[in-house]
């Protein structure tokens, strides 16, 4: 199989695999090569894979990811996420998730409150011209 791990900045993994797990909204799940296609959303979490070098399986790869869409096709396995960080160390993977993802997504509701308020007030501005005239 072939994996290539999608964010909104670019490609972050684009390589051979014998297998992939990760955390799907509705449980956790395994591919393997010759996997029926699937299509799935993923849960913030862990994503492993066995990188192939040459036909041969490496050590397993780490991947912390935020929510996204997973789809397997043939031999392709896509991976679109918000957010991923690769490291070698599952405590760090672990600590991102439950730190900076959070982080990131407490940001990202302020913003979308912020930006609610000022189309309230645009709203009401006008509203307020059209009943001037």
């Amino acid at each position: 199989m072939h994996l290539k791990t999608l964010m909104p900045t670019g490609v972050v993994v684009d390589e051979e695999i014998s297998r992939i797990r990760f955390e799907a909204k509705d449980g956790s799940r395994t591919f393997l090569p010759r996997h029926v296609d699937f299509v799935t959303a993923i849960a913030q979490g862990i994503v492993s894979y066995n990188p192939l070098k040459n036909g041969i399986e490496q050590e397993e790869v780490f991947m912390a990811c935020d929510e996204g869409i997973l789809v397997k096709q043939a031999d392709m396995v896509y991976l679109s996420v918000r957010r991923a960080v690769m490291n070698n160390s599952l405590e760090v993977l672990v600590k991102t998730i439950g730190e900076e993802f959070k982080k990131a997504e407490e940001e990202r509701k302020i913003s979308q409150t912020a930006l609610a308020r000022l189309e309230v007030n645009l709203t009401q501005g006008i509203m307020h011209l059209k009943s001037k005239r």
